[in-house]
């Protein structure tokens, strides 16, 4: 069964695409938007999205990616991968007593901090060789953000450390 084209149905519309997620290589940043070009401020919008995109510094794909890109456009990634490696990551800090909601469709968890001062409580994840962010940067001040696409022995190894600053921090 072939889905009609969303741009065909709608006059104003806009496809939005990332390949960073769709082919699970994260912080390549390489994806697309598709604007009917029916659409009413068209020239204006165009405008707008090329100037956000040179604003950002997103101009180009890198050069090797622009070759790899259309070798694997059909590829597809196993979300049972990333179902088991959320549940690992999920099972391993709900144990060492952190509180989260579990995602349903993303590779990153955002943990509440055990303290309000996420900036601070990431600076001792990364003592222990963890890498998250504050969530702060995301508009979420006290919250934590980690990634979860990465191999199964880098989130186990990851929880002795998490365990370990969830206690200092409780003291």
């Amino acid at each position: 069964m072939e889905v009609p084209s969303l741009l065909k149905a709608y006059r104003h519309s806009l496809i939005a695409s990332s390949y960073s997620k769709t082919l699970s290589i994260p912080g390549e940043r390489l994806g697309y938007i598709a604007v009917n070009p029916e659409t009413e401020g068209l020239e204006i919008l165009l405008g707008g999205l090329i100037m956000c995109n040179r604003m950002l510094g997103f101009v180009n794909a890198p050069a090797f990616m622009q070759r790899v890109l259309p070798k694997v456009l059909e590829a597809a990634v196993n979300i049972g991968d990333y179902q088991r490696k959320r549940d690992l990551l999920c099972d391993g800090l709900a144990a060492c007593g952190y509180e989260f909601t579990k995602p349903e469709g993303a590779f990153y968890l955002f943990p509440k901090s055990p303290i309000a001062d996420d900036v601070e409580f990431v600076s001792g994840t990364a003592e222990k060789n963890i890498l998250t962010v504050p969530g702060s940067g995301f508009g979420a001040p006290g919250y934590f953000r980690i990634a979860y696409c990465v191999d199964d022995a880098t989130i186990v190894n990851s929880l002795k450390g998490f365990g370990e600053v969830m206690a200092l921090y409780r003291k």
